[in-house]
């Protein structure tokens, strides 16, 4: 049994391939050759299937291997980048130099859809089972023996100025060797061009100088002409400034003549018409002077006027207020005169009630003061009656009353006496200060006896003899 799936779609080909499987494990009892793998290649990648049916290329496709009887092997197709490097490579004058170049190769399959199988069969027939490593090395080799060759036919100078034209000689001669290796050379450039013993550097440099000495002479060239070119330009527009100048000159005397004898046109017309202005303004300031004095006898007629009639209401007025006045002076007078009476009137029996009530007040007190005297003068008319000796009692105790007063009066001018100082040699000078409020005090009885002629003393005595007689008979 043979399985191919050539034509399958990328999405189709997993769920295939798993079914291609199935079905050859399903019909092993019935078919035991039909063994083998679904062999997937991808699109930059060749495999090569050979055996029993021959040999196949597969790429961007899948297909089915048989075990034991096929064999697959697979190879790159991707782009290969290599560096190819002459080191001490002569040139056609005996120059060593060192070139370095790029170079970018693949497996010839075609241009874009057309695969061209035998091309790839013929690289296979060369490098299949090789690594990637060893397929660079073998290509190096070849493009690194024909750069040399190329270096070979060419000078310093020529591989210096033209690289373009050794890329392209390059190429030229080692396009038909990879072709015959199954390979094709996709680019190829230089990158470096150099030597160990100066010979570029001095051709640098030697073309460096050339190139300066050019551009100092056509500097040289260019600045001499600029110079002249500028003086010739200047020359001209000194010549070309000069006859300007000159034109106007000309020009500002014509326009300056011309301007003199317009201004004296202008001043002469001015004239005329100033006079006649003038003429026509004398006779205008004098109309207005005229109607100007009209109107002002006028005015002063309408003032002269206006004052008399102002004069005539102001007299009218005057008389007015003076007649207003008269009565204003008139009405207040009397209402002066009725308001004195009135406040008169008013005082007169506002002190006729305060009278009657200081009298009343005083009838009252007097009656007052009356009644309690004669009921005083009752009581102690019974004491007396009760007490032969109450005048001389009550005496004694109006007396007797009045002392705490008389020694509070005498004492009363120490309480101002901020502070004191006692001379005494026995210490008793604070104790003579109250000893001598109580002489004081004790010489009262012979003063009130003096003054009223009660002697105190004999009436204590008496009412003393009399007290103890009471007890004795009690």
């Amino acid at each position: 049994v043979s399985i191919t799936i050539e034509h399958c779609t990328p999405a189709q080909r997993p769920l295939l391939s798993t079914h291609a499987r199935q079905r050859s494990l399903n019909s092993h009892r019935y078919h035991p050759f039909a063994m083998g793998n679904i062999i997937v290649s991808p699109p930059n990648q060749a495999a090569v299937i050979s055996g029993c049916r021959g040999t196949r290329i597969l790429i961007g496709r899948c297909s089915f291997q048989f075990w034991v009887f096929e064999t697959c092997s697979r190879l790159g197709l991707e782009l290969m980048t290599i560096g190819v490097s002459s080191k001490s490579a002569e040139t056609a004058k005996g120059v060593r130099i060192s070139l370095s170049s790029t170079a970018q190769i693949k497996i010839m399959t075609g241009s874009g859809t057309n695969v061209e199988l035998d091309k790839v069969e013929l690289a296979a027939q060369h490098f299949l089972g090789y690594t990637r490593e060893e397929i660079q090395h073998a290509v190096h080799r070849t493009m690194e023996g024909h750069q040399r060759q190329v270096i070979g036919t060419l000078t310093v100078e020529e591989l210096y100025k033209d690289r373009a034209s050794f890329s392209t000689r390059v190429k030229e001669l080692v396009d038909p060797d990879l072709q015959n290796m199954g390979f094709e050379l996709v680019s190829y450039t230089v990158t470096n061009i150099d030597d160990d013993e100066g010979y570029i550097a001095a051709l640098g440099a030697t073309q460096t100088a050339a190139v300066k000495r050019e551009a100092e002479e056509g500097r040289a060239r260019n600045e001499s002409s600029a110079r002249q070119t500028v003086a010739k330009a200047k020359a001209d527009a000194l010549i070309v400034e000069a006859e300007q100048a000159r034109n106007a000159k000309v020009q500002s005397n014509e326009f300056a003549t011309s301007e003199a004898s317009s201004r004296r046109d202008l001043e002469l017309k001015q004239q005329e018409y100033q006079k006649e202005v003038n003429e026509a303004t004398a006779k205008a300031e004098a109309a207005l002077k005229i109607e100007t004095a009209k109107q002002e006898q006028e005015v002063i007629k309408q003032k002269t006027m206006q004052k008399v009639e102002e004069a005539t209401v102001m007299l009218q007025v005057t008389e007015r207020e003076v007649e207003r006045m008269k009565a204003q002076a008139e009405g207040e007078s009397g209402a002066r005169l009725l308001t004195q009476r009135n406040e008169a009137e008013s005082m007169k029996v506002d002190a006729e009630a305060k009278a009657f009530e200081l009298r009343q007040i005083g009838l009252a007190q007097a009656d007052s003061v009356k009644a309690q005297g004669i009921a005083e003068a009752q009581v102690v008319a019974e004491k007396v009656k009760a007490y032969p000796s109450y005048a001389d009692e009550r005496m004694v105790q109006i007396i007797m009353n009045q002392l705490p007063s008389l020694a509070e009066k005498i004492a009363a001018p120490l309480k101002n006496t901020g502070k004191m100082i006692f001379v005494s040699g026995d210490g008793s000078g604070p104790s003579k200060l109250t000893t001598d409020i109580g002489n004081i005090m004790a010489g009262l009885p012979d003063t009130v006896e003096t003054m009223t002629g009660m002697n105190i003393k004999n009436v204590l005595k008496r009412l003393e003899g009399k007290q103890g007689g009471v007890e004795s008979s009690d």
